[in-house]
């Protein structure tokens, strides 16, 4: 199949969404005598594993602990790490996810047996919340709009499938490494590691769309400002932050972080910094699954790849301490982001009434 067919049968605007919540898959059997978890676990585990990094210095915050017994009933105010615009619902689901035994590893599966298996036992549901502007759909960006794009079925164990081989490379590499990996470097360290595997046809192909989709077809209208999933970033262009686990690119950026960070002072900490385009798959991978495959709200949260300016200089900042609040609207009621506004030339690139489809981000700096 050519490319742009891919692609046209990939995805499409008048596409069914999936419910609220996790999609309910209920994939349950064996094949080849092994045990396959359900899509639904898989899917939870991926995204998990992305944005539950062990310290307060990752990027997307922390998840409660897996192995936390009983499960605590508990509000997302009340936690000091938690997932960025994450329901009380979502984090319970994944809460009581987390209690699922560890599955075991489904590599040898054959992917037309698992894509059989997610088509037969997958529920579907219509959406009912409609939207006239770009502004309506941002303020209320966990919402299923009729006119989002969803994966189907297929794709989305695909996208499951190929986030997991994802996790696995950042596994290989490290975590700060994987924060500026390029896309062949990535594809290398896979195709030569058995603890990872090479990435198949159909899983590229799968990346290949995400990268190249018209992006406005999703509702996002932000500049692509990566034109090549094989960007490179030259160790010599960065400069690790010291006590972030981020890095920087040398000159503006750093030199700008470093002077608000002085006249602030130092409960503002970087939160985010550089992230290559393969960092960038795995973010929008895992809220695409937060979002129950539905790419639109994914992309009101986070840029498609190719479309984050963390590539190119921009960063993120947040209260020492401040957890899950870091990364929502009330960042803006900080002491550090009211500094940060005084100073009087810190700009922030999504603003509460920007039009680019993107939720206001207090705490994403704009630098380029």
């Amino acid at each position: 199949m050519k490319r742009r067919d891919f692609i046209k049968q990939s995805l499409s605007a008048s596409a069914v969404i999936v419910g609220t919540g996790y999609a309910s898959f209920d994939m349950l059997g064996h094949v080849r005598g092994q045990y396959i978890p359900p899509l639904e676990q898989r899917a939870a585990k991926a995204a998990a594993k992305v944005i539950a990094e062990n310290g307060p210095d990752h990027d997307e915050g922390t998840l409660v602990s897996a192995q936390a017994e009983p499960i605590p009933d508990v509000h997302p105010r009340d936690l000091v790490n938690a997932r960025p615009a994450q329901s009380y619902q979502q984090l319970r689901a994944e809460q009581l996810m987390a209690k699922i035994p560890e599955p075991v590893q489904v590599e040898e599966i054959a992917q037309p047996e698992l894509t059989q298996l997610a088509e037969a036992k997958v529920e579907i549901a219509k959406p009912s919340a409609s939207a006239q502007t770009v502004q309506e759909k941002v303020a209320n960006f966990e919402t299923d709009f009729t006119d989002d794009v969803l994966l189907k079925e297929n794709e989305y164990a695909m996208l499951v499938k190929t986030l997991e081989r994802i996790n696995k490379v950042q596994d290989y590499v490290g975590y700060g490494n994987f924060n500026v990996l390029s896309f062949d470097e990535g594809m290398k360290y896979a195709r030569y590691s058995p603890r990872i595997g090479h990435f198949t046809k159909d899983e590229l192909n799968f990346l290949d769309m995400l990268f190249h989709y018209n992006s406005s077809h999703l509702g996002f209208f932000g500049e692509k400002v990566i034109s090549t999933q094989s960007n490179v970033i030259a160790n010599n262009a960065v400069t690790k932050m010291a006590g972030t686990g981020h890095y920087l690119f040398r000159g503006y950026s750093e030199a700008f972080y470093s002077k608000i960070r002085g006249e602030v002072g130092d409960s503002l900490i970087l939160t985010s910094g550089v992230r290559n385009v393969f960092k960038q798959y795995q973010l929008f991978m895992a809220k695409t699954v937060q979002a129950s495959g539905n790419l639109s709200r994914a992309s009101r949260s986070l840029a498609p790849p190719g479309h984050s300016y963390h590539a190119i200089g921009d960063f993120d900042v947040g209260q020492v301490g401040g957890g899950l609040q870091n990364f929502t609207a009330a960042f803006a009621e900080t002491d550090e982001f009211k500094r940060l506004q005084d100073l009087g030339y810190v700009r922030i690139r999504y603003t509460a009434d920007n039009n680019l489809g993107v939720r206001y981000e207090p705490w994403h700096i704009r630098v380029v």
